[in-house]
């Protein structure tokens, strides 16, 4: 006998396979869904009230199973750097690792995140996104291990260094077309685990300490007086 909780993980499951399958988001639909899930088309509103909440439930489920990788891979990173702290580097490639490796794997469950952009643009009721906007749980474990990295900037310097590195790999994993064209097409030479380390190389000076980054990153005298004499 199947009680409720196995009609609505059948339909979580089924969204899930639907949306991942979709070649745009017209062929997500209940009837799509329901079929897959051997429901009846009721069952959608029943459980979830309507195709959108199914599908901002279906984005939270796996956006916990991307959070559990996260936290796997930094705690991995934790293990292989003891006594010591982890580094920044490796701390980054916990952190953005699996978004990009799921974005740049067409069997990966990407595709539910994409949908879930789409729904929260078109919807009229924000505040069903507002559970995992606001689920930065995992957020914080980083910030505190990156704070430790880099104990020279306070913990609100440490958040804000920490969003723009996820602006960073959004901006890779949403925008790939985009990243290929002003990179020349580079990024599609590169194997997912050289992008990451990429992203890695690119975000880990902005948690240098300020007169290393100042040093790494301002051209030299003479370099900067041979090109201002090519102006």
């Amino acid at each position: 006998m199947q009680t409720g909780s196995d009609t609505r993980l059948r339909l979580l499951d089924a969204a899930e396979k639907v949306i991942r399958e979709a070649h745009g988001s017209l062929q997500i639909s209940v009837r799509r869904i329901t079929a897959e899930a051997d429901c009846n088309v009721a069952s959608v509103s029943y459980h979830f009230g309507s195709l959108e909440q199914l599908g901002v439930a279906t984005a939270r489920r796996v956006y916990r199973r991307l959070n559990q990788e996260r936290l796997a891979e930094l705690q991995a990173v934790i293990d292989r750097a003891a006594p010591k702290a982890p580094g920044v580097h490796d701390i980054l490639r916990a952190l953005i690792g699996t978004s990009v490796r799921w974005s740049l794997d067409p069997a990966s469950p990407y595709a539910v995140f994409l949908y879930l952009n789409r729904l929260s643009s078109l919807s009229d009721k924000p505040e069903i996104f507002d559970e995992m906007v606001q689920d930065i749980t995992h957020h914080r474990i980083f910030a505190d291990y990156l704070g430790r990295a880099a104990p020279w900037y306070d913990h609100g310097e440490i958040t804000w260094r920490l969003a723009a590195a996820l602006g960073v790999r959004s901006q890779f994993t949403r925008h790939a077309d985009r990243c290929a064209v002003l990179t020349e097409g580079q990024i599609g030479a590169l194997e997912a685990e050289d992008l990451i380390d990429e992203l890695c190389r690119i975000i880990a000076p902005m948690f240098s300490r300020p007169d290393q980054a100042v040093r790494t990153l301002a051209p030299s005298a003479s370099a900067a007086g041979r090109r201002s004499n090519t102006v």
